[in-house]
C-alpha cells in the first residue's frame, strides 16, 4: 500500500482528463448515458445481447468480491463505433427529415477500465496502481443468429503508470482474450478466475528488473528497423526465422521513435535507455481500436521482456530483432 494513494489518485484522475488510457477514435461515455442507450438483439429470437453496461458491473462485483476492501474507482468507459437506428417516430422519412428523437443508437466498441489505486507501487519514480481492463466488440457475435450462441469478451489485469497512463499486462497470467459466454454468471466467474491466477507481486518483480538491463542507442535502431520487416515479412519466412509474434503495427514503432526524443519521462534524446524505458516508450502509443488494444499491449510486454533477455543473453529467441 502506497500512504499517499489519496493525492496520488487525485493527480491520476486529473491526469487522465488530458490523457485517456486509449484514444483511437473513441469517446469517453459515462455510465448513465451508456445505460440508456439500445441493446442489440439476436434476429432469430429477439433474445437482447448481453448490455455492455451489465458487463461492466458485472466484472465491477467481481472486482469488488475479490479486492474487499481496497479502494476501487468508478469505471472509466470509451466507446467508439456508434450504430444508429430508426425508431418508429423515424418510419418512412426522408433523411433529410429525421430528427434525434427520429433514432437511437448504440456503440460496437466499449472499453472499460477499473482502477484500484490503494495496491500501488513505484517503479524507478513511476506510481503505477493495479487495473482491470474490460473490452467487448458487438462484430464479434452474429446478430442475425440466436442467443444459443456465445458472446465473445476480452479482460485483462495488470497496472496502470499514473505517469503516463500507460496499460501494463503481463502476458502469461494477466489477459484471457477469449471469453465465450451467454450470461453475466459465466462472466463474473471468468473474471474471478483470471484475478485469482494473475500474480501482481511478480509482475511487479519483473517489471523492476528491466531496469537493470541497459539498451544502447544502435541495438535500438536495429530493433526498429527489423520490427518495421516484420510485418512485411511472409508468413513462411517468419517460420523459417523462428520469429515470435509480433503484432505491434508499424505507427506504433514510429511513436516510439518519436518519443525517443521527446518524452520527457522515458526518452533517451540520443542516449541508451533501459529495458524499462524501452518497455514504457513502446507501450506510449494509444491510438490502437478498441478490440486490438489489449493484444498489443500484452505483446509489448512480450516483446521488452524478449528483448531485454536478447540484449543479456539469456534467451536467444528475440534475438533476431537486435542481430
Amino acid at each position: 500500500m502506497d500512504d499517499n494513494n489519496l493525492s496520488v489518485a487525485a493527480s491520476t484522475e486529473l491526469a487522465q482528463q488530458h490523457s485517456p488510457f486509449i484514444l483511437g477514435n473513441t469517446k469517453e461515455i459515462g455510465i448513465q448515458e451508456l445505460s440508456e442507450m439500445l441493446t442489440p438483439v439476436f434476429s432469430r429470437d429477439n433474445v437482447e445481447t448481453i448490455s455492455h453496461v451489465e458487463g461492466i458491473s458485472t466484472v465491477l462485483d467481481a472486482v469488488g468480491t475479490y479486492f474487499d476492501g481496497e479502494d476501487i474507482n468508478t469505471p472509466l468507459v470509451r466507446v467508439s463505433h456508434e450504430l444508429k437506428l430508426r425508431n418508429r417516430f423515424g418510419m418512412g422519412k426522408l433523411v433529410e427529415n429525421l430528427r434525434p428523437e427520429d433514432s437511437d443508437s448504440y456503440y460496437q466498441r466499449m472499453m472499460a477500465m477499473i482502477e484500484i489505486p490503494s495496491i500501488s507501487a513505484n517503479i524507478n519514480g513511476s506510481i503505477c496502481h493495479l487495473q482491470v481492463c474490460l473490452v467487448r466488440n458487438y462484430a464479434d457475435c452474429n446478430l442475425l443468429g440466436n442467443s444459443s450462441q456465445k458472446q465473445l469478451w476480452k479482460l485483462s489485469v495488470g497496472f496502470l503508470n499514473t505517469v503516463c497512463v500507460n496499460g501494463l499486462i503481463r502476458s502469461e497470467d494477466g489477459c484471457n482474450f477469449n471469453i465465450k459466454i451467454t450470461n453475466t454468471a459465466d462472466l463474473y466467474k471468468y473474471t474471478l478466475e483470471l484475478l485469482q491466477h494473475y500474480d501482481y507481486k511478480q509482475h511487479l518483480d519483473e517489471m523492476r528488473r528491466l531496469n537493470d538491463t541497459y539498451i544502447d542507442l544502435s541495438t535500438l535502431a536495429q530493433f526498429l528497423g527489423r520490427a518495421r520487416m516484420v510485418s512485411q515479412m511472409p508468413t513462411k519466412m517468419k517460420t523459417e526465422l523462428g520469429i515470435p509474434e509480433f503484432i505491434l503495427p508499424e505507427a506504433q514503432i514510429n511513436q516510439m521513435i518519436r518519443d525517443y526524443y521527446t518524452d520527457e519521462n522515458f526518452g533517451g534524446f540520443g542516449n541508451r535507455i533501459s529495458a524499462w524505458q524501452f518497455y514504457m516508450l513502446l507501450t506510449n502509443y494509444k491510438n490502437n481500436y478498441i478490440d486490438v488494444s489489449l493484444e498489443r499491449s500484452a505483446n509489448a510486454y512480450t516483446v521488452s521482456k524478449g528483448i531485454a533477455a536478447a540484449v543479456n543473453q539469456e534467451s536467444d529467441e528475440w534475438s533476431w530483432f537486435i542481430s
